[in-house]
């Protein structure tokens, strides 16, 4: 609404002038054009007085003329024109409060972890960079302790929570039907709502690519894996791995399995060194840590992981790597939720949209590593290699894909199960009775480099 006022000569004229303005044009036989009404916005309310809402629970809104009052001098005096009459003006409207928004993240683990979390650290960067809001995080948050990190984060401002973690699935569907106002994205999810949407990514299509990578460079033909068994598709992606590999080996393929817990150091060392007894020359890491690609460069064994740094931190051991761009989805996620255009959905990104990437391939990988690697990334970008393909048997030989079928995304992430070219698995897993959370602090670039000046 503009805040220029109307002058009129007093309530009577006021109405006259809304009656000629309703029953015909140039009541007072003028040829001038009737003037605009102002008009504001309420909420619609019923014959009990109680407001309407919405399917979404948003309050229904209407346009309603602006009152009129008295208009006043400096002095507080009613005005009057020449004629002595009251000078009547349309009411002023307060400036509508513009929204202010906050982006919070809520990590499982430490942003010194590296992988999955320094991903959502890079895109936490792009979003400060490209929409101009302020960011901030919680770390070490477990899924008992979300809720209070949600209050936490709302009472410092934030009205955007990025929940960085599939574990905190549930409880965000929760939080997010009972806070209005506030906005959830939900990584790992598979749940929408009027202020709540999920996002995931086909990740084990890189991860195919990594496997034949592997095979190519094996010299003993054994493959290693460890894995985090709560990371998001975790089966799609091991068995995306080896079924990469088993382009290579055919029914020769020989990948052995490790599970053990991203924040145990102690686990994630007995689990290397186990498969590395078993001869594994090369191990694929798939945790949210990059602690185990770290230990193996001590054990010089080659790796492949899901860090999207591996040629800075270990550029002599690593060969490719798979990694999440959170980015460019959550930056238009925020974004639609600033121009309020958001559209709750449940979004899961390929290759081809670019949130599966591959870590380019090493100069020290074995010769042909970066052809045959680059021809399988392009066939599935293409569409022309689905990975998952029958016929596949799980490690028991039943039957889980038919020849010539492919499985849905939808039906990768339900798997639980693992494929036939997995010989030996092993779990380094112990279920910690009193786990250590997180302290409730928020922290911000003021507390933590940020990625993006790092890069610069």
């Amino acid at each position: 609404m503009s805040g220029k006022f109307r002058i009129l000569r007093n309530s009577l004229a006021v109405t006259l002038a809304a009656l000629c303005a309703v029953t015909f044009s140039g009541c007072n036989g003028s040829d001038e054009e009737d003037e605009e009404i102002p008009m504001k916005t309420v909420e619609v309310t019923d014959a009990d007085g109680n407001v309407v809402t919405n399917e979404k629970g948003e309050p229904e809104l209407t346009e309603v003329p602006l009152d009129t009052v008295v208009a006043t001098d400096e002095n507080g005096e009613p005005k009057t024109d020449e004629s002595g009459n009251t000078i009547y003006e349309y009411e002023e409207l307060p400036e509508e409060e513009k929204t202010v928004y906050k982006v919070g993240f809520v990590y499982g683990g430490f942003v010194e972890d590296g992988a999955t979390i320094k991903c959502f650290e890079n895109a936490r960067g792009q979003i400060e960079k490209v929409l101009g809001l302020e960011t901030c995080y919680m770390e070490n948050v477990l899924v008992s302790e979300f809720p209070e990190a949600v209050n936490v984060l709302k009472d410092d401002g934030c009205n955007i929570i990025i929940a960085c973690s599939p574990k905190y699935a549930n409880a965000v569907d929760k939080e997010a039907r009972a806070a209005a106002g506030t906005y959830f994205l939900s990584f790992g999810g598979s749940k929408t709502g009027a202020y709540e949407s999920s996002f995931g990514g086909e990740l084990y299509q890189t991860a195919a690519v990594c496997g034949i990578a592997a095979a190519h460079n094996t010299e003993s033909n054994v493959i290693g894996v460890i894995a985090d068994p709560g990371e998001y598709n975790v089966y799609g992606v091991v068995n995306g791995f080896v079924l990469g590999a088993s382009e290579l080996w055919g029914a020769h393929t020989d990948v052995r399995v490790n599970w053990a817990w991203s924040n145990n150091k102690t686990e994630i060392e007995d689990a290397v060194n186990d498969l590395i007894a078993q001869g594994c020359d090369i191990i694929m890491s798939y945790m949210e840590s990059d602690y185990p690609a770290r230990y193996c460069q001590g054990k010089n064994v080659k790796v492949i992981a899901n860090c999207y740094d591996l040629p800075e931190i270990l550029p002599d051991q690593y060969i490719t790597g798979y990694f999440f761009n959170f980015s460019t989805h959550l930056v238009d996620e925020v974004r639609s939720i600033i121009n309020d255009t958001f559209n709750p959905s449940v979004y899961s990104g390929d290759i081809a949209a670019g949130m599966a990437r591959l870590v380019d391939f090493s100069t020290t990988a074995k010769e042909g590593t970066d052809e045959i690697g680059k021809t399988l990334y392009e066939y599935i970008k293409a569409g022309k290699d689905k990975v998952f393909t029958g016929e596949i048997k799980n490690t028991n030989g039943t039957v889980m894909v038919e020849k010539g079928q492919s499985m849905t995304f939808s039906n990768i992430l339900k798997i639980n199960w693992l494929v036939q070219w997995v010989r030996k698995t092993g779990s380094f897993t112990e279920i910690i009775d009193n786990p250590v959370g997180t302290n409730y602090e928020i922290k911000s670039w003021e507390t933590t480099a940020d990625p993006l000046q790092d890069a610069a």
